[in-house]
């Protein structure tokens, strides 16, 4: 791997900067923080500038930001208990959905690969799922399995299945099935011991990277029924 130089510092936030992400297409990205605000950035003759400033949307921090697939929305989870749905036009981006179930802060949100599923997670303990059908968001599940706050809710790159990280220690996989028409988990890893702050999938989605408070990083590897490994440093992934 090459060095990695550190090109530009970008000011603009108030207060803490929460998170970033970048435009499915790569040729902006977003930002989001304690002053209740989101900021796209735009390149400019070779410099990174401030190009669209969010407001309105949320009354407290904004904690995390995720672009659609498309990358026409950026779903915002906030402190306020709310997600807010922010579309753009050719002009500007405005927030036209609010969506409201969380009892408490909302700490972090993803969309599915297909951009048809939205999942939420807060300190309520709670993954949501909600469904999008042309513009409209139906709440299609509300999953307690976990017992603490629930810090980060991922899908797989390319399956309908969503992987949260917690406050107990464990990450959880949920799927829906079809035969009882609800969500429900269909796998928890459980070895880290202290709070696992986030979660990643492989492009393949047959790998999930996880790390904790426990100053551990942990692979973990599915292994399809009839596989098996003489020796592995990862962990087992069994669904």
């Amino acid at each position: 791997m090459g060095t990695l130089e550190l090109k530009h510092t970008l000011s603009g936030h108030r207060g803490r900067v929460w998170n970033v992400c970048w435009h499915p297409k790569g040729a902006c990205f977003a930002s989001c923080g304690e002053d209740k605000t989101i900021i796209i950035w735009g390149q400019q003759e070779s410099q990174w500038v401030m190009k669209t400033i969010l407001t309105e949307g949320h009354t407290r921090t904004i904690r995390e930001i995720a672009w659609s697939p498309c990358g026409n929305h950026i779903a915002s989870a906030s402190f306020d208990a709310t997600i807010a749905i922010w579309d753009k036009n050719l002009v500007q981006s405005e927030c036209t959905t609010t969506l409201e179930g969380h009892e408490n802060e909302v700490k972090s949100v993803s969309w599915s690969s297909n951009g048809q599923l939205l999942a939420s997670c807060s300190r309520d303990k709670s993954v949501w799922i909600w469904e999008v059908n042309d513009g409209e968001y139906e709440c299609a599940a509300v999953i307690n399995a976990h017992t603490q706050d629930v810090k980060k809710v991922r899908w797989h790159p390319t399956e309908e299945i969503v992987a949260s990280a917690s406050y107990d220690n464990t990450v959880k996989l949920f799927k829906e099935y079809i035969a009882d028409n609800d969500w429900s988990c269909m796998a928890t890893l459980s070895s880290h011991t202290s709070t696992v702050w986030s979660l990643a999938w492989d492009k393949t989605g047959n790998r999930i990277a996880t790390c904790s408070d426990d100053q551990t990083v942990k692979i973990w590897q599915e292994y399809k029924p009839g596989q098996f490994t003489i020796s592995t440093g990862a962990e087992q992934l069994a669904y």
